[in-house]
């Protein structure tokens, strides 16, 4: 019973299934499939999509490293630059500051000299004013003013020059 097959029944059930499959086949198949591949394609172009930006990004961060290495390899330059021409600076003061310290100790020795020469001509009027008014009250001889500061000028000019250092 349960076993026996009824021609019209199964006849039936194929037609249904032949029609239903057409249907299926006509309407719901190309919507499903065209479905299917709209999403294929959208995970597709995704996938894309995350890897180009995961490309990209990899790309930007390379770009990023080499920035910051050459911004690093900038600052050391800019930082030994400084240092140098802090150093350069410091040696030209140095050198600009013995340069006026030698000018200042040729000026006083100058100036030093000026006044010894200055204090040995005044010295040498005294002692001929001196020479010629001992001579004069010594003597008492009738020589003039003239004369005896003549006499004292060529004795003192006789004195040699080493006498005068001393």
């Amino acid at each position: 019973m349960l076993l026996d097959p009824h021609y019209g029944t199964i006849i039936w059930t194929i037609v249904t299934f032949i029609l239903a499959y057409s249907i299926l086949a006509k309407f719901a198949w190309p919507q499903l499939l065209g479905a299917l591949e709209e999403r294929e394609d959208r995970i597709r172009e995704a996938l894309e999509g995350a890897e180009k930006a995961r490309d990209s990004a990899e790309t930007a961060l390379e770009e990023h490293r080499s920035k910051l290495a050459e911004a690093e390899s900038e600052a050391r330059q800019i930082v030994a630059q400084s240092r140098e021409a802090a150093e350069k600076v410091h040696q030209e003061v140095v050198a600009k500051a013995r340069e006026e310290a030698q000018g200042m100790i040729e000026q006083a020795r100058q100036s030093i000299e000026r006044e010894k020469n200055a204090a040995i001509s005044q010295l040498r009027r005294e002692m001929a004013d001196l020479a010629v008014q001992a001579a004069s009250e010594l003597v008492n001889a009738n020589l003039d003013d003239d004369k005896n500061r003549k006499l004292v000028d060529e004795l003192i000019d006789g004195i040699p020059e080493n006498a005068q250092h001393n």
